[in-house]
């Protein structure tokens, strides 16, 4: 045949035949809890107002140059609010999987390294707590404990306490296998709490990480839906989930408020969604390229 055929560029692949996926939702996600921990901590400085200051003679104002996110109920600046919700929403959610991690770790790492009647009698516990649907169990935590931001983020932290120490059983239960833990007994390494803090706990841990971003998201969200049916963050104090409820009460006459704190969640569950893939990205030697 006259004339030859152009070839097409064979798209560029990464080590295991995969085209290199987009790093964009990554620096989006960066850049998402940068500017959120950022505003966490300069809360006080760059707040326009006083989140719990009131102004009855300028409710529901729209946005503008003073206002730019509008006003409430109770004429307080939204975007303050906003602001200084920021910081609770995150302190609730580092707390609610830090007491995750306190009480799944060692159920998941004694269950996992014991064995035995150790190993059924901490999953049957574990088992019982994920019978429950989660946010019901929370509601029925905070509302027997009393409403407040503390007890909710503690009722929290049980119900994601499970997922930890399904996850880390898992890993023990793979790694105390392996010969290196073998050899390492050979070698004299006796107790316990040697084994596990010097050759169990760093090989097993990398998962966790991962799931410890994950579920950043997964508290933010049981902070909002707390504070949202009032079992959270009590009013004055601001939190997303308080500032979205406020809104939805009034979501007629300023709809617009409603859709700030809603998108604000839903963005910082992203990042730390894409940020956990990531993680585990990195730390997982079959996904480098």
């Amino acid at each position: 045949m006259a004339g030859t055929v152009a070839a097409t560029p064979t798209p560029r692949v990464g080590r295991y035949g995969r085209r290199p996926a987009p790093q964009i939702t990554y620096w989006i996600s960066l850049a998402i809890l940068t500017i959120v921990i950022l505003v966490s901590v300069l809360a006080n400085v760059i707040a326009p107002f006083d989140p719990i200051a009131q102004d009855l003679s300028d409710t529901f104002a729209a946005p503008s140059a003073a206002h730019w996110l509008g006003t409430d109920d109770l004429g307080r600046d939204v975007l303050s609010r906003m602001i200084f919700g920021t910081r609770v929403s995150m302190l609730a959610s580092l707390l609610a999987v830090g007491i995750a991690l306190a009480i799944g770790l060692p159920i998941g790492l004694l269950a996992g390294y014991l064995g035995g009647w150790v190993d059924t009698a901490l999953m049957r516990v574990i088992d019982t707590l994920l019978a429950f649907p989660a946010i019901i169990l929370a509601i029925g935590i905070t509302a027997t404990l009393g409403p407040s931001i503390l007890n909710a983020m503690l009722a929290v932290g049980i119900i994601l306490s499970p997922s930890i120490a399904r996850l880390i059983r898992a890993q023990v239960l793979s790694v105390k296998e392996e010969t290196y833990i073998e050899a390492a007994r050979s070698f004299g390494a006796r107790g316990f709490v040697r084994m596990i803090l010097v050759h169990v706990i760093p090989n097993s841990i990398q998962p966790v990480l991962v799931q410890t971003s994950i579920l950043m998201g997964s508290a933010l969200i049981a902070e909002a839906t707390l504070s949202f049916l009032g079992l959270g963050v009590q009013p004055p104090d601001p939190s997303w989930g308080s500032i979205l409820s406020r809104a939805y009460t009034f979501n007629t006459l300023a709809p617009f408020q409603i859709i700030v704190p809603g998108v604000t969640i839903a963005l910082c569950v992203f990042a730390f969604t894409t940020l956990g893939d990531k993680v585990q990205e990195r730390l997982d030697p079959r996904r480098r390229r």
